[in-house]
């Protein structure tokens, strides 16, 4: 057997298990902090695609209906047709989603809704992505930004899927750019809205926000979908399945499930957008012929072409390589007819066998899309039966185009990585977002892949598992002399209706010698003005009495003193009302100065805070600078209602 379990392992397959056996079908029931033998589909965090993926399909009213064909039409989605007798459902007969069931998956009204695929090169930390779609702000052709209706992973939900995150809203229509009235994305990006969104790396945990790209329209000729990523691994069953209450189709779909021991390896496709041969129907388990070329190179140089699936292909003396099929489709064992429906992601796995040196000279992945091969549609594509009468009038999304890619190696399972947190989450290294625990050993060893899981316990006794060494519990020691400085992000809860205060919670940490505490206080506005509670003057920073009427407002807070021992991270968390912007107050209890994160507040003028990415930020508690390594307190935090 491949996978090994220590004896440390209990609690991290009991937290799978039960994350596969959930029978909600809420999409909002993804979003727990699971990734698990997930891939890297790159170096570092970024945006590989952010196109606009189809107009209107989600919440059309009248699908669930006897008259649900008539009503695809007049609202312009396509219908396929498909013998009666097969006993279809209704995602083998179109695209769209009703507006029962899109509202009820979203718990919120879902009226004829766009979608946008987001494709990244990590899988999303599930616990960090919010489902009402603040993580992103869409840039429209008019030049408007507008926020997404929802975000969720649906329907990348399988535990090493999380990579793609699907937003949905009014973000245009199918007017062909530069005619009157057109209206569609043209990039999106990832915004600090309060609980920023994070990715998991090599290493990690990675802040995402910042992050951006510019979208290209899918009704416009060259833009079908296209490959992204084909990464070639030893065939393993880490991280297969989801929950199964928004995912019976992503069930027992794996290259074993289908193939038992002839998946020797796993060729991962990852795609813009989902893959059909005309927008509704599924990919079949012996479609690689119909759809994909692999590129092999032998000794002499000579160039093999594999093309048929259940064929050896003899690589020169390199060996053999034969194509078992595609998996991650149906669940295994589902007829294979027009009625097939298989999980609409993003990934497609292309299962191989063969010998390791023939497997090594694969080179390249191509969809010709032309030629003998069939093209592929997105989901917003128009069916089998365009032209029928009465059908949809389109414009429909287009097919791809021929196109190569790479296929990048990873035999020893290097880039792929697990990070779940069983108990809650677990306390983070504000200077890294690193998790902090203790190392209990190792849980799961992949004998086969070279993939290995450990079990970590943090200081408040919570259990987390992870593919990457976690962070001590000693606060981290930043070089000095610190010359780059930025702004830091205020918690700014000004537009949040929230009667009962919003928490700031998350971790701090202190390097430093000198003993300090931490308040907040509330300002006006983001260059620091106050009123004075006592006298109700409006000061700014570096005004005669600023500091006292900071330090009044400040105590008005309840619970507002932060103290830490040296070298020590540890959690916090604090209730403010809603509807101001608020601001740290460091006093240091040795020397007794107070520093403002505005400069023009403290006395001596100096810049005492830097921001560390997305609501962190480190100080320097020394008049006039001190050393400079602004560590001697390190501050990272959340909102929450």
């Amino acid at each position: 057997m491949a996978l090994v379990y220590s004896e440390w392992a209990g609690p991290l397959l009991d937290t799978i298990n039960a994350d596969i056996a959930n029978t909600s079908t809420l999409a909002s029931s993804l979003l727990t902090a699971i990734v698990y033998g997930a891939d890297l589909f790159g170096d570092e965090a970024k945006f590989l695609t952010g196109n606009f993926g189809f107009d209107g399909y989600m919440g059309v009213p009248g699908l669930m209906g006897a008259n649900a064909e008539q009503a695809a039409a007049e609202f312009n989605v396509a219908w396929q047709s498909v013998d009666p007798a097969l006993n279809p459902s209704l995602r083998a007969l179109t695209s769209a989603a009703s507006l029962v069931g899109a509202s009820g998956t979203f718990s919120t009204k879902m009226l004829l809704a766009d979608t946008m695929p987001l494709v990244f090169s990590f899988p999303v930390l599930p616990s960090s992505l919010d489902a009402d779609g603040s993580d992103f702000e869409v840039t429209l052709s008019d030049g408007t930004t507008v926020t997404p209706q929802i975000a969720g992973l649906l329907p990348n939900l399988e535990h090493n899927e999380r990579q793609t995150v699907v937003i949905e809203g009014d973000f245009g229509n199918r007017t062909t750019p530069g005619s009157p009235g057109a209206r569609y994305p043209t990039s999106v990006t990832i915004v600090n809205d309060g609980t920023p969104l994070q990715m998991i790396g090599k290493s990690g945990p990675v802040n995402a926000v910042g992050l951006s790209i510019d979208s290209s329209n899918s009704y416009m000729a060259g833009n079908g979908p296209r490959l992204v990523s084909a990464k070639l691994n030893r065939y393993s069953d880490l991280g297969e399945g989801g929950p199964v209450g928004v995912g019976a189709s992503s069930q027992h779909n794996s290259g074993s499930d289908s193939y038992g021991d002839q998946a020797q390896y796993r060729l991962r496709l990852y795609t813009s957008a989902g893959f059909s041969p005309d927008g509704i129907a599924s990919l079949m388990p012996d479609d690689f012929s119909r759809f994909f070329q692999l590129k092999a190179t032998t000794q002499s140089g000579e160039n093999i072409t594999i093309t048929e699936t259940g064929v050896t292909y003899a690589i020169g003396g390199r060996g053999t390589i034969s194509v078992v099929g595609l998996a991650d489709l149906a669940p295994a064992g589902t007829p294979v007819n027009a009625a097939y429906v298989e999980d609409h992601d993003n990934y497609y796995d292309v299962i191989l066998e063969g010998d390791l040196n023939a497997i090594k000279a694969l080179s390249a992945v191509r969809m010709p899309s032309g030629n003998g091969y069939s093209a592929v549609y997105n989901p917003g594509g128009p069916g089998n039966s365009p032209d029928a009468p009465g059908a949809a009038p389109g414009p429909f999304t287009v097919p791809s185009q021929d196109h190569s890619i790479p296929i990048s190696f990873d035999l020893d399972g290097a880039r792929q990585v697990t990070f779940v947190e069983t108990d809650g989450a677990v306390l983070r290294n504000p200077w890294n977002l690193q998790p902090v625990g203790r190392l209990l050993g190792t849980a799961v060893e992949d004998t086969l892949t070279g993939q290995t899981i450990l079990a970590y316990i943090d200081p408040q006794d919570r259990r987390f598992y992870s593919s990457f060494e976690a962070s001590s519990s000693t606060s981290t020691d930043l070089p000095g002399r610190r010359t780059q400085l930025s702004a830091i992000d205020l918690v700014d809860i000004r537009e949040v209706d929230a009667p009962n205060g919003v928490t700031v919670s998350g971790s701090f940490s202190r390097s430093a010698a000198d003993d300090s505490i931490l308040q907040w206080y509330s300002v006006s506005d983001d260059e620091g003005t106050v009123v004075d509670p006592l006298r109700g003057s409006i000061l700014k920073p570096g005004e005669p009495g600023y500091a006292e009427a900071a330090s009044r407002r400040a105590d008005l807070i309840s619970d507002n003193t932060l103290e830490l021992a040296n070298s020590k991270i540890a959690p916090f968390s604090i209730t403010l009302e809603s509807g101001s912007i608020y601001a740290p107050l460091i006093t240091n209890q040795t020397s007794g100065d107070q520093y403002f994160a505005f400069a023009a507040a403290n006395a001596d003028g100096f810049a005492h805070y830097t921001g560390f990415g997305a609501n962190g930020w480190g100080m320097e508690d020394g008049y006039g600078g001190g050393d400079r390594d602004y560590d001697d307190l390190v501050v990272r935090f959340s909102l929450g209602v």
